[in-house]
């Protein structure tokens, strides 16, 4: 007779560890990809601004201007290589240029580029990848500023 009832709850006991790993598998995962998100969502779009700092700081200004999107191919109307200079060229930033900060919107990246005192805020294109001015040094929709919060507060 106790051989009946030896086994007795064990597939429960084994479905329940079974439900308990797979519950913390998918919370794993859902942490991780949360996680992942939220560092990789802008890296296409601050490699393409380290890409085009080093370049200003290597005075390879033919090719920042090349990164900027202005070719032979596809000129740019109002922004010749002679205003490209003024902006980026060598008696612009006699320390070298830096980002300073990166801002993610809904339709862009907003990343911030410092060189000595001056700081210039650039938009990035998700879609087209191209950089441009920004309008304005931060995004303008409505989110949290976790990062401005914590500098505000120490």
């Amino acid at each position: 007779m106790s051989d009946y009832l030896e086994g007795y709850g064990a597939g429960d006991e084994r479905r329940g560890r079974m439900i308990r790993r797979i519950l913390l598998a998918l919370a794993a995962v859902a942490v991780l990809g949360l996680v992942g998100y939220f560092f990789l969502r802008d890296y296409s779009e601050k490699s393409l601004a380290k890409h085009f700092v080093a370049q200003l700081n290597a005075k390879q200004f033919d090719d920042a201007y090349r990164t900027w999107g202005c070719t032979d191919a596809h000129p740019c109307r109002d922004y010749n290589y002679a205003r490209f200079l003024e902006d980026w060229g060598p008696n612009k930033s006699k320390s070298g240029w830096k980002i300073t900060d990166v801002d993610g919107c809904p339709t862009g990246v907003i990343v911030t580029i410092g060189g000595g005192s001056d700081a210039m805020p650039l938009w990035i294109d998700r879609g087209g990848k191209t950089l441009g001015f920004s309008p304005w040094p931060e995004c303008q929709d409505k989110k949290w500023r976790w990062k401005q919060f914590f500098q505000k507060a120490s």
